[in-house]
């Protein structure tokens, strides 16, 4: 098996944030945890995948860029919230 690519994802806002707030690094993806946790941004996720699993079809026929870009959000921000929260 090859080895698996080093992927970067850009840091989201909970992440600069925290940056900013955190002088210690070793503590600052609990800092941006607690930010996205406190912000709500997993609700917010899962209600946008919620919207486009009941209705994807339809926005996407009057918007397919709108609903690209609403799974664009959900794949980066999703991902580095389901990391976060384990």
């Amino acid at each position: 098996m090859a080895p698996r690519a080093i992927h970067h994802q850009a840091p989201t806002g909970a992440l600069r944030a925290a940056r900013q707030i955190e002088p210690d690094p070793t503590l600052r993806e609990s800092v941006a945890e607690l930010i996205d946790r406190e912000t709500g941004l997993r609700e917010i996720l899962d209600l946008l995948e919620g919207i486009i699993a009941e209705a994807g079809d339809l926005i996407e026929s009057r918007s397919p860029e709108l609903v690209a870009h609403a799974r664009t959000v959900i794949r980066i921000y999703g991902d580095e919230s389901a990391r976060q929260a384990e």
